[in-house]
């Protein structure tokens, strides 16, 4: 096989060096993921899954919950007493730390609708799980990962045909100021088929919406197959995930793709 070099260098020492290795040494400022979705109670639940993959540096995360309108908020978590505001998390290397509601509150009073900002001094990786059911039986679970605020996100979408497919969307406003997003709904061949704004009064607000009940039309008889792309004025968090038949749900792929060179679909 060919060596390659860069330089007087071998370039493999640019894949096996500490940074590429590890890559919470590359970090030099705190990173942030927003938890955009943490529903509970009205037969839900939810749990959240910190892991530190660095092999050296200990990650300390803080968590802080928040409500649909922006106001910092408490929620009950398991084997913790009282409601909780914040988590804080210390992760050594590569283990793993979970919180989650507690279950006996599954099916206690109506649902109530949460979600978090993640501040951590290192990457790590952050992944959701909520759940329908009963204290004895799951119905449905999906599974989201939380990313870093950003003001563009991409994903794929089926809606309606027989099997009854659709999306539906958390986003919340993890900046300081209001924030307008543009929701743009492509055809297959990535023609515009329609779209919508949700505005965000101020910092810390967050909505939930299914596709179908937004302003665009679809023939629901018929298997509509296209691209979500979603451009915000500034960061937010997004969990989308999609649903089958009105009770199986299915995690979603986002990517974060500029909103320029989307057919100029930016707000």
């Amino acid at each position: 096989m060919a060596q390659f070099t860069v330089g007087s260098k071998e370039i493999s020492s640019v894949f096996q060096n500490e940074l590429a290795l590890d890559p919470s040494k590359a970090a030099s400022a705190p990173v942030s993921y927003v938890i955009a979705h943490f529903p509970y109670g009205g037969g839900w639940s939810s749990r959240v899954m910190v892991a530190n993959s660095s092999s050296t540096a200990t990650a300390t995360v803080d968590v802080t919950f928040y409500n649909q309108a922006g106001a910092g908020f408490s929620v009950p978590l398991e084997g913790q007493a009282g409601l909780q505001a914040t988590q804080h998390l210390v992760i050594p290397p590569k283990q793993v730390k979970v919180f989650g509601a507690t279950l006996n509150q599954r099916n206690v009073g109506n649902l109530q609708v949460a979600w978090a900002t993640a501040n951590t001094t290192s990457p790590v990786n952050v992944f959701s799980l909520f759940d329908f059911g009963t204290a004895t039986a799951i119905n449905g679970a999906v599974g989201a990962q939380s990313t870093a605020p950003a003001k563009s996100f991409r994903f794929p979408v089926s809606v309606g045909g027989p099997l009854g497919y659709n999306a539906g969307m958390a986003i919340a406003n993890s900046s300081g100021t209001p924030t307008t997003v543009q929701v743009n709904v492509l055809n297959a061949d990535g023609s515009l088929k329609g779209s919508f704004q949700e505005t965000l009064q101020q910092g810390n607000q967050q909505t939930i919406f299914v596709l179908t009940g937004k302003s665009i039309t679809f023939n629901l008889a018929t298997l509509f197959n296209g691209t979500v792309v979603v451009c915000a004025t500034q960061p937010i968090g997004l969990t989308t995930v999609g649903f089958e038949g009105g009770q199986a749900y299915f995690t979603t792929s986002v990517t974060n793709e500029a909103c320029t060179g989307q057919g100029g679909l930016s707000p």
